[in-house]
């Protein structure tokens, strides 16, 4: 009797030592999925962020020839008949008509937070870098609205006084090739709505010299993340 006792007890041990090892193996390789989930996630905001990168030199470009010719025009203002009609058409299309749109994507990020895989990152910085990342987009989006109202506040100006010479376009693909229709005597109005523009390009382009700083030490943390999630 004490032996079958024995025996039966231990059936019941294996048996549920079996039971707990396949729940704990199931859990494990549950946790690892989605561990993986998060990292391929992860990965696909490393391309973004690359991505994105481009995008933000493109806009810093774009900024700083705006910024130029926003500049050159007024600084030259009262002797603008001394320089050709071409520069004088040229530089007043850049100030004017240069703008840009930042175009992200958000559709990675939202995944991982609808998901709950966020939830698994370790390093809270990382989750907090994310959040400020997007925060972030969408202030540049906004400061290229107001930069593009200010434009249209002034290009009634562009186009009554300047022409296009020809469908000749820069590096960054902006048409460039206008001159000047005009009598060389911008107003008082149209110079300040000018210099408005411009100081929103100066504060625009600070806004992207700091994104590309905030995003190249998001990248190192994900780096970070990824490489402790594969070492699993």
């Amino acid at each position: 009797m004490k032996k079958q006792f024995i025996r039966y007890f231990l059936e019941f041990l294996v048996i549920v030592l079996g039971i707990s090892i396949s729940f704990y193996l199931e859990k494990q390789n549950a946790i690892k999925y989605k561990e993986t989930l998060k990292n391929q996630s992860l990965n696909r905001i490393l391309n973004n962020c690359k991505v994105d990168h481009d995008d933000y030199e493109f806009n810093l470009a774009a900024q700083k020839i705006a910024i130029k010719s926003s500049r050159w025009i007024i600084i030259n203002q009262n002797r603008l008949s001394d320089f050709s009609r071409d520069s004088v058409g040229y530089h007043l299309g850049a100030a004017i008509s240069i703008n840009t749109t930042f175009v992200d994507n958000q559709e990675e990020y939202r995944g991982l937070q609808n998901s709950g895989l966020i939830e698994l990152i370790d390093n809270e910085l990382v989750v907090t870098a994310l959040q400020n990342k997007y925060i972030y987009h969408d202030f540049c989006k906004q400061i290229e609205e107001i930069i593009n109202l200010r434009a249209n506040d002034i290009l009634d100006y562009l186009y009554t006084n300047t022409k296009y010479k020809s469908d000749q376009t820069n590096a960054l693909g902006y048409h460039i090739d206008r001159t000047y229709t005009g009598d060389f005597k911008i107003s008082q109005k149209t110079l300040q709505q000018l210099q408005d523009k411009q100081f929103l390009h100066e504060y625009y382009l600070g806004r992207i010299l700091r994104g590309i700083k905030t995003d190249d030490r998001l990248i190192k943390l994900i780096n970070d993340e990824v490489g402790k999630g594969e070492n699993l």
